[in-house]
């Protein structure tokens, strides 16, 4: 089995980015270990997790690609924006719902989308297909011997 475990993101000092998206977005944190290395942030209950790094790469600021999705995108980016978020895409409606980008202290760029409820509700139910339909992606090994058809 192989399942997604975390997107990384580098930044120059894990406690301050670890503060800085508890303070300002009210994520949790998760540790592995003595949490020297393995520190996540995430929306509390959510399914993934950032992985902030610091020391094992060079600061690339800039688009992560990472989005996040809420079905209060104006209160959340007033908040934000109150919190002192900065937002180098401020908030604009689309035909399908809206869009901003905020960043972090180290510049990594965030999307922050905003659709109805049912749509979030989904979309955080969601799982990836596997390959066979609705089957276990991995080959179970079946246990006696098969039947034969018999023929009438």
């Amino acid at each position: 089995m192989i399942a997604l475990a975390d997107f990384a993101v580098t930044v120059s000092d894990t406690k301050r980015a670890t503060d800085w998206w508890v303070e300002k977005l009210g994520f949790a944190v998760h540790k592995v270990g003595n949490g020297e290395h393995s520190v996540m942030v995430a929306p509390p209950g959510d399914r993934f997790v950032l992985h902030l790094c610091a020391g094992f790469e060079p600061l690339e600021p800039g688009n992560t690609g990472v989005a996040f999705m809420t079905d209060e995108i104006d209160r959340l980016v007033a908040r934000m924006v109150a919190a002192g978020v900065p937002f180098p895409e401020p908030l604009r409606k689309e035909s399908w719902g809206s869009i901003a980008k905020f960043s972090d202290p180290d510049g990594n760029i965030f999307w922050l989308l905003g659709a109805r409820t049912a749509f979030v509700r989904t979309e955080a139910r969601r799982r990836a297909p596997s390959p066979r339909g609705n089957r276990r992606a991995s080959p179970r090994k079946r246990s006696g011997s098969r039947t034969r058809r018999r023929s009438r």
